[in-house]
């Protein structure tokens, strides 16, 4: 499945070791919002959480 831009402008802030709160207030979104965006992101990716989602992209670079 493909990335939508908003997960993957989350993903690269979650790659810089940023939290979730540090995410929302970046995109002016809820905390909620970042953790629902989370959680497609790892379910595209085939991963269970932000360690492995980066473990996996640091595999593909």
């Amino acid at each position: 499945m493909k990335l939508s831009i908003r997960e993957k402008e989350i993903l690269d802030l979650l790659i810089k070791r940023k939290i979730n709160k540090e995410i929302a207030s970046t995109f002016f979104i809820s905390e909620e919002t970042v953790k629902k965006h989370l959680k497609n992101v790892y379910r595209k990716l085939g991963v269970r959480n932000r360690i492995e989602a980066t473990l996996k992209l640091y595999k593909f670079r």
